[in-house]
């Protein structure tokens, strides 16, 4: 698809332009970077709205009830109620959409001979958030509409463009051309494991097509994009986006709750430790396979994170590798903690918060560029090429073999990560919006 430079804009009495900047952020999910940036701009009094799918804000009648009838039964509920919930952002200022919820619940259940209704209900959701995004805008006309990644592609990008709102994109994934240059060089370089690109969903091309075409008409609508990587930033630019129209912001950990593990001693025994989906996109056959080059007495490689139910041919790679599967939300921190090295090949990203967790834990990293982190190679740890055995292998024993590497890498990990905290994040989103609604106008 060409890349388009964005129209002359709008900009006579009564446009949005012409007034103080006030931003509506929209996205329907709980990502952490979604939430901090509501966070950011409504410290600085600049936050409009929230529009987002279901949101628990603890006060609701039914929580007051339900806390008041079963109030052990509750909290057990709560706990993942809370998933939906940051205490720093202004509840009042949330507008959820339950039907997003309803409809992506609904979807899960739907497998097998309900594929393709799995699939019309993905898009009708999408759809449905789109154009309620849409009149939001046509009817409150914000200063700035920051909205994250395939949920304004078809009504609300180009709403703003009729109304003179400044579109700021935050853009959560890698660039779609990556994506597919990836899928064609795993299908053909690993065909055994290919279908667990995505772990146990199915890689339904026709999906994955639609959606990708709405992530590049996110590119052309938007006036402003912002990246949580130098590595999407450079294959944004070498497809031909303007260099103006991209804003690097990485994201954080809360280094609060992920610390290094009091008293850590480094000897020769290693526990190496990956989390996420544990799927061929994060590149895990190419960690299993390197596993078997360098594993040896002592040493401990964990998978955190929900595994395939039928992980075929990766079953053979498993031996000494502890498949620790899910686990609450409050006990990650101290899981990642406790290991000595994080493993994190991933093939393609946005920029996993995940790798931020494992700085903050003072866990030196081996990652790829794709994986979006910004551990520093030879200082925070050790960055290799994807889909690289040989690589990853050496940068795993370069690690595991050298204690006094690992807590010199340590050390840089939690100062690196606490460089990268969400204040940061906050004050940068803040600015890259108000900046850029003032450029407009």
């Amino acid at each position: 698809m060409t890349q388009l430079a964005p129209p002359p804009r709008r900009a006579g009495e009564g446009s949005a332009t012409d007034r103080a900047p006030s931003v509506l952020v929209a996205c329907p999910d709980a990502r952490p970077p979604a939430y901090q940036a509501v966070v950011g701009l409504g410290d600085r009094g600049q936050l409009d709205a929230f529009l987002t799918g279901f949101y628990y804000r603890g006060n609701e009648s039914w929580s007051r009830l339900g806390a008041t009838i079963a109030p052990g039964g509750f909290a057990r509920i709560e706990r993942s109620l809370k998933r939906r919930h940051l205490e720093a952002i202004p509840g009042d200022r949330v507008r959820s959409t339950l039907a997003f919820d309803a409809s992506l619940a609904l979807e899960r259940r739907l497998a097998g001979r309900w594929a393709n209704a799995r699939g019309t209900m993905a898009r009708w959701r999408t759809d449905r958030f789109d154009r309620t995004l849409a009149s939001r805008i046509r009817l409150t006309l914000p200063g700035t509409a920051l909205i994250f990644s395939d949920v304004g592609s078809e009504h609300a990008l180009p709403e703003c463009r009729r109304q003179g709102v400044f579109a700021v994109l935050s853009m959560v994934h890698g660039d779609v051309r990556e994506e597919r240059r990836i899928l064609s060089e795993e299908a053909e370089r690993s065909a055994e494991v290919f279908h667990l690109y995505l772990g146990d969903e199915p890689i339904d091309r026709g999906e994955l097509d639609w959606l990708h075409e709405r992530r590049l008409r996110d590119l052309e609508l938007a006036d402003r994009i912002l990246v949580p990587s130098d590595h999407i930033a450079g294959e944004l630019r070498k497809h031909g986006t303007p260099g103006d129209r991209i804003r690097v912001i990485p994201y954080a950990a809360d280094t609060k709750r992920f610390r290094p593990q009091d008293g850590k001693r480094y000897g020769s025994s290693c526990t190496f430790l990956f989390a996420g989906g544990i799927s061929q996109r994060k590149g895990i056959s190419y960690l299993l396979r390197a596993w078997q080059q360098v594993r040896r007495p002592g040493w401990r490689l964990q998978l955190l994170g929900a595994a395939p139910r039928d992980l075929g041919p990766l079953a053979g790679l498993m031996e000494g590798v502890e498949l620790l599967g899910r686990v609450p939300h409050s006990e990650v921190p101290g899981v990642m903690a406790s290991a000595d090295v994080f493993v994190f090949p991933s093939l393609f990203e946005g920029s996993a918060v995940v790798t931020y967790e494992a700085l903050a834990c003072g866990l030196p990293s081996v990652v790829t560029p794709s994986s979006g982190s910004v551990a520093r190679d030879g200082v925070d740890g050790i960055v290799v090429p994807p889909a690289d055995v040989e690589s990853l292998a050496r940068g795993m024993e370069r690690l595991g073999t050298d204690p006094e590497l690992r807590a010199s890498c340590a050390a840089s990990a939690r100062s690196r990560a606490e460089a990268f905290d969400w204040t940061r994040y906050h004050r940068s989103v803040a600015d890259a919006v108000a900046v850029g609604a003032m450029e407009q106008g």
